[in-house]
């Protein structure tokens, strides 16, 4: 087979932009490896099955298909969900029935022996994880996503490998070759390093260097010691990671989750996090994908301060190349959102969330915001220190409040638990919407209704919010923390398996699930027949507990507050949720929401 014309015009066009990522990247190396790399994506471009090209022709013509009222989303562990990938396929009805266009299957690559960070600490990248399947069988789901108009994900660590990776194999038993794929240091450069770095997990990997006797020297590991970080200015790293993304977009995945990118650049004498060097490795892997596999979506995991999100989407450089502007990632996760509307809710303020939503907008052409609730991550408090700070002289002791509250302290409804932390230092809460939002702690239906709207308020702030809104699996089934996996030794150490529980299919019959799953329908039909996608819009209120957004041609009014609040805008609009005409003096209830429409 030989790659199409249409590849040979993107490669033309397309290719003086990845090109010029490499010479920022390499200087003069670049030169050495074009060849190499031009060569390999003519290889996988012409080994695109025809399914997929059609695919890429129509995602072509509709650039900004993902970017649309009706693109919603689902996260789950294949495991959990339905145990294996071939179980996923008999569950795709579950997934149509929600409205989902989007499915994010969580560590699905084959994973390190014994203890994997979840899944996290990659062994093949080529390989699905034996228990879960093969990759015929993601094929055989890919086809039948795609008949749903279901986009597949599938998470690429770029940051580290597996320390079993055969990479990693290769280069403790000596091989030069491979060596160079990893950093190894010597126990000063370590101490050099480690002055201006920060810990990812202070309590459970402490340190970012674990020293590797076989590979003579410490070996650079930021999250865990099995977790060995790559070498990005190494070329060869480059190679064959592009090589490794476009294999798996031959199989169908059209979306990948970019793991921990913020940390792909290391500096001396820098904290390692956000170097421009990680913008220009990611943007040569978008080029590549849009030369080879134009119909996949890169999504970056920068759980970074708000300020420091944007240029994951991408930035102009038209001062330093004549290319213009610079496309990086198409989805970028709006990680502070969440947490704000977990304060929010904590602390009966919109104030934070105002602010996020603030800071959401003026997103470029061809770029949108994954939006959430819950996912299958703590809920990480720094992220919006810098946000808070604008609010509160001293935002750590209003997140640690606000962290308190959710982890269950005096007089709150929240059954969280604390992530890396005996409560006393800030860092992240675990805990499943539900058990987070009360229902867990509800005794009575009184109690159970608050917690039934507290967990439609923040559905409707992702969904309102214009991203891409994604549900995490068991949320629309109300489950609960999740405690059994203290008694897996495998587990016991890793507290975020608290909101990761095994779906319970029966549940969704259950009176809760039948609450949520309508509330969540109620919320997707709005926000469709509101046209609102992309970046939200603020909108100014009079209460500190309202918030109040511009979603399409909708004005979406939130309460955290346990009070009913009174609004005096809006009269004759319509209320989408409750069909209901809103008067000159309408009241949200308590912990409500109003998505107000322009009436009839």
């Amino acid at each position: 087979m030989t790659p199409s014309s249409s590849t040979e015009r993107r490669l033309q066009a397309l290719g003086p932009r990845l090109r010029r990522q490499l010479e920022r990247l390499y200087g003069r190396q670049a030169d050495a490896i074009w060849p190499r790399l031009e060569a390999m994506l003519r290889e996988r471009a012409a080994a695109r099955p025809a399914a997929l090209v059609a695919l890429d022709s129509a995602r072509l013509a509709e650039p900004d298909w993902f970017v649309a009222p009706d693109m919603l989303g689902y996260s789950t562990y294949v495991d959990r969900f339905a145990g294996t990938v071939d179980g996923v396929i008999g569950k795709v009805d579950h997934l149509e029935s929600l409205g989902v266009r989007y499915l994010h299957l969580l560590a699905l690559l084959k994973a390190r022996a014994g203890d994997s960070d979840g899944g996290f600490a990659v062994a093949d990248y080529l390989a699905v994880e034996p228990r879960l399947g093969s990759m015929a069988d993601v094929e055989r789901l890919a086809a039948r996503l795609r008949a749903g108009r279901i986009s597949l994900c599938v998470d690429l660590a770029l940051n580290h490998t597996a320390d079993d990776h055969p990479w990693a194999v290769a280069a403790r038993a000596g091989d030069p070759h491979y060596r160079a794929f990893y950093h190894v240091v010597s126990a000063s450069e370590a101490a050099a390093y480690e002055a201006d770095l920060l810990e990812v997990f202070p309590t459970t990997a402490p340190g970012n260097f674990t020293p590797v006797p076989a590979m003579g020297g410490s070996v650079w590991t930021t999250f865990y010691p099995f977790q060995w970080d790559l070498n990005w200015a190494n070329p060869e790293v480059m190679l064959a990671m592009v090589d490794t993304m476009l294999r798996l977009a031959n199989h169908g995945f059209e979306a990948f989750r970019l793991d921990s990118i913020a940390f792909l650049w290391k500096e001396m004498g820098t904290n390692c996090r956000n170097r421009p060097q990680a913008h220009f490795i990611v943007r040569a892997l978008r080029a590549a994908l849009d030369i080879v596999a134009p119909a996949t979506l890169l999504k970056a995991e920068a759980i970074v301060p708000t300020a420091l999100v944007p240029p994951y989407f991408g930035a102009d450089e038209a001062d330093d190349w004549d290319g213009g502007f610079e496309p990086e990632c198409h989805l970028v996760y709006n990680n502070s959102l969440m947490v704000a509307g977990w304060v929010a809710l904590a602390e009966q303020s919109a104030a934070l969330p105002q602010a996020i939503v603030e800071a959401s907008g003026g997103l470029p052409r061809g770029a949108n915001w994954l939006s959430y609730a819950r996912c299958h991550d703590d809920i990480g408090w720094g992220a919006v220190i810098g946000d808070l700070a604008g609010i509160d002289a001293d935002p750590v002791t209003r997140l640690k409040a606000a962290a308190r509250f959710l982890e269950g302290g005096e007089g709150s409804w929240a059954r969280g638990e604390p992530f890396q932390s005996d409560g006393s230092v800030l860092h992240g809460s675990n805990g499943t919407m539900a058990s987070l939002a009360g229902l867990e702690s509800a005794s009575n239906a009184a109690e159970r209704e608050m917690a039934f709207r507290r967990i439609a308020l923040l559905n409707a702030l992702a969904i309102a919010s214009g991203g891409l809104a994604t549900s995490y699996m068991g949320d629309e089934a109300g489950l609960l923390n999740d405690r059994s996996y203290r008694d897996d030794p495998q587990r016991a150490h890793e507290g975020r398996w608290l909101h990761r529980p095994v779906m319970d299919w029966a549940a969704l019959s259950a009176p809760a699930a039948k609450r949520i799953t309508g509330d969540l329908s109620a919320l997707r039909a709005a926000r469709i027949a509101s046209g609102g996608a992309g970046a939200p819009g603020a909108l100014p209120s009079a209460n500190p507990a309202l918030l109040c957004i511009a979603c399409g041609s909708d004005r979406v009014l939130f309460n955290f507050s346990v009070a009913p609040v009174r609004f005096g805008m809006l009269e004759g609009w319509q209320d989408r949720l409750s069909s209901t005409s809103i008067g000159g003096d309408a009241m949200i209830e308590a912990w409500g929401v109003i998505w107000a429409g322009p009436a009839a």
